[in-house]
């Protein structure tokens, strides 16, 4: 993996990106690229004699609308469906997607990718993505039952700042749960997650009990 400035005449918009900006957004984006330049750089893969934006699609909009000549550029050798589920893992941080496009896209990268590979990189539970996969077959009423599931499954983001004592507390209180929250994968790939919240219901359900 390497980054170079490539011109944008030889860079060339996924056809297949999912990712969208609304227009607020993307005025943000445009003041932004303005004040400050582009502060990531576009990832892209060689397609022939151009390079296809994996990440970086609505910036590259915006570039060209600037009259930008040369950008820098993370360039990854990558076949179409690990192509697909890098954008994927990156799009997670910008932007939103379409969600009928990314169900065709889900199911393209499944149909390629073994889904442990997949799990290691989306924030996902292979319940959430097979029902997103399947929303562009289902009736309007399957299609909504299905992104609700989907929304529920989606794993989210927990920051804490310990103190060592406390990290080393809790580790040791997450090694014992450990066993019982890989039983427990379906729910989510995330053990250890798993695991903090089967002590958190554990306290709870006894607080419960102990308070009744």
């Amino acid at each position: 993996m390497e980054t170079i400035k490539l011109p944008l005449e030889v860079l060339r918009e996924a056809t297949w990106n999912t990712n969208q900006m609304d227009d607020a957004m993307m005025q943000r984006l445009r003041s932004s690229i303005k004040n400050f330049g582009l502060v990531h750089n576009l990832v892209v893969r060689p397609l022939g004699e151009k390079y296809e934006v994996l990440s970086g699609n609505q910036r590259l909009k915006l570039l060209r609308e600037l009259k930008v000549k040369t950008v820098p550029c993370v360039i990854v050798d990558s076949d179409d469906a690990h192509a697909r589920l890098l954008a994927q893992a990156l799009n997670h941080i910008h932007g939103s997607d379409d969600l009928s496009l990314r169900a065709e896209l889900i199911n393209q990268v499944m149909q390629s990718i073994p889904e442990e590979e997949i799990l290691a990189v989306l924030p996902d539970t292979i319940e959430s993505l097979k029902g997103m996969s399947s929303l562009s077959q289902e009736t309007i009423a399957g299609y909504l039952q299905n992104w609700n599931r989907a929304q529920a499954a989606r794993l989210k983001n927990l920051l804490f700042k310990l103190t060592k004592d406390q990290l080393q507390t809790i580790e040791k209180a997450i090694g014992q749960v450990l066993p019982e929250a890989k039983k427990l994968q379906s729910m989510s790939p995330n053990t250890r997650g798993t695991s903090l919240y089967l002590i958190c219901k554990f306290f709870l359900d006894k607080d419960g009990k102990d308070g009744g």
